[in-house]
């Protein structure tokens, strides 16, 4: 659970410097290649045959595409000016209401989206899709503290970054 927690904040974290470095030439292209090795990892992990790969990636980019959008719009609401010294506890109340209904929408978009996962991979590799997501995010995370760009390839001294085994689980 601490890792799933770690995940989303990546992914919240991700997102707001997305939002506002997207007009960064130089951000932009290491997000791409961010997105190259997320397609190369799971590709890897998963060992696609080239028929389940090409049922996969549609159905996981839409799931992507969705949960950023979700993401994307609980980093909204948390955006508004709320001054909890000055807001009343029915104020704070709805906020954490407005948070907790997000997650709820999160968790049951992941539901949904590995049910249709489900229908074009066998349910071993749905498994290990869970799995790598996890293992990839965390090799992210230790390139970012390792000071090196999420699209990079190589750890300090062009090694590959650590990746602790099994992702939490």
């Amino acid at each position: 659970m601490k890792t799933s927690k770690w995940i989303l904040f990546a992914f919240a974290l991700m997102a707001t410097t997305v939002n506002g470095q997207d007009k960064d030439p130089g951000f932009k292209a290491a997000m791409e290649k961010m997105q190259v090795d997320r397609v190369a990892f799971l590709t890897n992990k998963l060992e696609l045959t080239v028929d389940e790969a090409q049922k996969f990636w549609p159905v996981f980019n839409e799931y992507l595409k969705q949960r950023e959008d979700l993401i994307k719009g609980r980093r909204e609401k948390m955006r508004k000016d709320i001054e909890p010294d000055k807001a009343t506890e029915q104020d704070l109340d709805i906020i954490l209401n407005d948070i907790l209904d997000q997650e709820v929408k999160l968790a049951q978009l992941k539901k949904d989206y590995f049910t249709k996962i489900r229908q074009v991979l066998p349910v071993k590799k749905v498994l290990t899709l869970h799995r790598a997501e996890q293992e990839f995010m965390n090799q992210m995370l230790n390139r970012i503290r390792d000071g090196h760009p999420p699209g990079g390839d190589k750890g300090p001294g062009g090694k590959p970054s650590k990746n602790p085994p099994g992702g939490g689980y």
